[in-house]
């Protein structure tokens, strides 16, 4: 994929967390590694009116490469802080999605006994330590979870959630299924008692999940 394709991958999927209500008008951030450069979505721009062109290009160090009239996005040090981490992602996606938002709230990890939270996220999707959007502090765990624990998405305490992936479109998709797990589990919890899984069967799915990380 070209840069011309990226560019439109990023706005693309910008406009579609939008019209998923996963973030407002002037909510989130996308963004996507060009080499040794990263292109990210503007601050404060209407999703229904923003163009490829309207993309910051920053380097990995955060000086912004060319001027594009926009100012980049006010999370771009997570995005940044992130990419420097882990040199495997390609994509960073980061919304207000409202059913994973609200276990950020809660500050409660999303995990549950439904098959896919192990198959595709390794058995849960933890919650990051609180801090104040736009700074450094938001960051702080990423370290922690994004290496140690070897996980792809995370949420960030009474703030929202973050994919990163090798693509923009596989990092949305993280994100979108992050959401309707958060959605299903809550549903669940309050219809019902969920049903528990064995740990031979957790095991299993643990299988399936370290087999697609190699």
């Amino acid at each position: 994929m070209n840069e011309e394709q990226i560019r439109e991958e990023i706005i693309r999927y910008f406009k579609k967390s939008y019209e998923l209500g996963f973030v407002n008008m002037f909510e989130g951030n996308l963004s996507a590694r060009v080499g040794d450069r990263v292109l990210i979505t503007p601050s404060q721009k209407n999703k229904e009116q923003v163009t490829p062109d309207m993309l910051s290009e920053l380097s990995l160090e955060g000086e912004i490469l060319s001027d594009t009239g926009s100012r980049p996005s006010s999370e771009y040090r997570m995005h940044l802080a992130l990419y420097r981490l882990r040199p495997d992602i390609q994509a960073v996606v980061h919304v207000h999605s409202p059913f994973a938002t609200a276990w950020a709230l809660n500050g409660r990890a999303i995990r549950g006994d439904l098959a896919e939270v192990y198959m595709f996220f390794g058995g849960e999707i933890p919650v990051c330590g609180y801090g104040t959007p736009g700074t450094d502090q938001v960051f702080t765990d990423f370290g922690r979870y994004f290496v140690n624990e070897d996980k792809d998405t995370v949420l960030l305490a009474n703030h929202g959630l973050v994919a990163g992936a090798g693509s923009v479109e596989q990092a949305f998709a993280k994100a979108e299924a992050a959401e309707k797990l958060a959605k299903i589990l809550s549903i669940a919890q309050l219809t019902g008692k969920p049903h528990h899984l064995t740990e031979r069967e957790k095991s299993a799915l643990l299988a399936k999940y370290r087999a697609s990380r190699r």
